[in-house]
């Protein structure tokens, strides 16, 4: 029986969140095809990432450089590839569907800013927001007809996407979860009511609104309350500088730096309440998380937070721009008198593929 050839194709996932899905997707492939009669091939930046025995690496080095290698590699270069390879099936796990000869194509498309719409803040701290969230949407319109499925993290994504792109052929794959559990307390101030926003320092990521909010909060409120951020201290970004000239002169504030996995859960496991006001997302990952330690949330009312946090009783949403609203639930929650509104899920998830061993069993499927 001739051998069935997958290219996966993550040449500019090379570091945070998306590195994960890439290497995650790799190792699930990886033990998935095991006793199977599959070859895999993955196109990656850097080589020396990776040690899969059963996975051939293709490094292409230059493809961070800029984004006219990007391009290069996607639409020109991989067509000459693919001929050479010969692959039954090319999967690109970032976003843009290639110009390539195979059996069947599919993309996974996670890059939130093609769904935003940037403010002029966000173009003053960060351009490359603005600019990815014109820049995607057209790229992802390019050859997005060719695929056999696209992948998409929620069931909100896929309705966009079927208007925008005029497609059908989509499904959603929701990213894996494993619960991890850290029975470790983070030494945050005893008697404090701790409030935790864990977030990278985009302006999308809307920390002002909290910020705002604490400003407005009365008096006896902000004494009994502390405020925690992560990689906000000593970061080398425009917006989490902004942040700390800003805000820093607030007495019941944290900015604390880049944190690994056990502080971060140990910070879940101490706080008292998650707030997450950002204005987009593909999925939301401190809500799962949030969620796994049965904590209260207030999330930004808007469709992948609610998505996210699916089936649970002790959240309430509240509108992201309105610092006021939010200062109002703060204080309801300190003085015990705050009534969560709850959530149900409104999506019938049996067609979902729940994790990689599930999109690759699909894939993978003739």
């Amino acid at each position: 029986m001739k051998r069935k050839k997958i290219v996966v194709s993550g040449i500019n996932m090379v570091e945070g969140g998306i590195f994960t899905i890439l290497h995650n997707a790799l190792q699930e492939l990886s033990n998935f095809v095991k006793n199977e009669e599959v070859e895999i091939i993955a196109l990656v930046h850097d080589a020396s990432k990776f040690q899969f025995s059963n996975i051939t690496i293709i490094e292409i080095p230059l493809s961070k450089k800029s984004w006219w290698f990007r391009l290069y590699y996607e639409y020109f270069y991989f067509k000459k590839l693919s001929k050479q390879l010969q692959p039954d099936i090319w999967f690109s796990l970032h976003d843009t569907t290639p110009n390539v000869v195979a059996k069947k194509q599919f993309v996974y498309c996670h890059h939130p800013t093609t769904l935003f719409k940037p403010t002029w803040k966000d173009w003053k701290f960060d351009y490359k927001i603005g600019v990815f969230s014109v820049l995607y949407d057209f790229l992802f319109k390019i050859n997005i007809s060719k695929n056999h499925t696209v992948f998409v993290q929620q069931h909100w994504i896929k309705e966009i996407f079927e208007k925008r792109f005029n497609i059908t052929n989509i499904k959603v794959a929701i990213p894996e979860y494993i619960e991890e559990i850290l029975t470790d307390f983070f030494p945050f101030e005893p008697n404090k009511i701790h409030f935790f926003y864990p977030s990278f320092p985009r302006s999308y990521k809307n920390h002002e609104v909290i910020l705002e909010a604490i400003k407005v909060l009365p008096k006896n409120i902000s004494e009994q309350t502390q405020f925690h951020f992560t990689t906000i201290k000593d970061s080398k970004e425009k917006y989490a500088k902004f942040l700390v000239k800003e805000y820093g002169f607030l007495e019941n504030i944290h900015f604390h730096g880049k944190v690994n996995r056990s502080q971060l859960l140990s910070m879940y496991n101490a706080m008292d309440c998650l707030l997450f006001p950002s204005k987009i997302e593909t999925w939301g990952l401190p809500i799962s998380e949030a969620k796994a330690y049965n904590k209260p949330m207030f999330l930004a009312n808007l469709p992948y937070a609610k998505e996210a946090c699916g089936n649970y009783e002790k959240v309430t949403f509240f509108d992201e721009n309105n610092a006021t609203e939010l200062a109002k639930l703060i204080t309801e929650f300190v003085e015990e008198k705050h009534m969560f509104q709850g959530n149900t899920s409104p999506f019938d998830t049996s067609n979902d593929l729940h994790n990689w061993k599930e999109v690759f069993q699909y894939i993978l499927t003739d």
